[in-house]
């Protein structure tokens, strides 16, 4: 029952494969004290001391911040039920055939010959902090093994088992928490790592993240 739950999750996410830094708050300048000079100065004077509203213009970085938090809402194109856009390595895809709308952020490789696709990373919006995914991985690896992955030098998790193979590969599904999302928006490359069946060598592919941050975060803000 699971497998046949997972091919036919797996078959859709195949289908969509192919298809502001916060600026520090300025301290506040409310501060007319200058003017001590004298006690009648300071009566004269009691009228520019309203203007402190002229400080208020510095709270106007909180308005300028509003604006900072609009790629989180951003508005879907007219009439489109498909966005696909590209950032760096990565591919960001959004599907909206009703009212729920599905986004994807991807990474395919294959054979620059042939044009077919040997590997792919996918991984959806987070849900309940935690993205699910999927990884293609190519044929000749030991299914038992499963794989492992890295970013940069640093290891994530126990790795994750193999689950079925398609024409173009086998399967493995992944569920990320929100600490490798992170990482994988400061670090320059994740690793992904398998065991070659005829022997003990591993079979390591190199996934680069430039342009995963952008793509995620516009995913997000599609779904959103």
């Amino acid at each position: 029952m699971p497998t046949i739950r997972a091919l036919a999750r797996l078959s859709l996410i195949a289908t969509l494969l192919l298809a502001v830094p916060s600026t520090p708050p300025r301290a506040q300048d409310a501060e007319p004290d200058a003017p001590t000079s004298g006690e009648a100065s300071p009566k004269a004077k009691t009228k520019p001391r309203p203007k402190p509203p002229a400080p208020k213009p510095a709270v106007k970085p909180s308005a300028s911040a509003t604006p900072a938090a609009a790629p989180h809402a951003a508005a879907w194109p007219v009439g489109a039920s498909t966005v696909s856009e590209s950032y760096g390595d990565w591919t960001m895809t959004c599907t909206r055939p009703s009212e729920k709308v599905t986004c994807i952020v991807a990474q395919s490789q294959g054979d620059s010959q042939t044009g077919r696709r040997k590997f792919g990373f996918e991984l959806q919006t987070p849900a309940e902090g935690r993205s699910e995914g999927i990884v293609l991985m190519p044929f000749g690896l030991s299914i038992e093994s499963g794989v492992t992955f890295k970013l940069d030098e640093q290891t994530l998790g126990k790795g994750a088992p193999y689950t079925l193979c398609s024409v173009d590969g086998c399967l493995v599904p992944i569920s990320f928490p929100a600490l490798a999302l992170d990482g994988m928006r400061t670090a320059k490359k994740l690793y992904v790592t398998g065991q070659k069946a005829s022997g003990t060598e591993p079979a390591m592919i190199t996934v680069p993240l430039e342009g995963f941050p952008q793509a995620f975060d516009r995913a997000v803000a599609l779904s959103g």
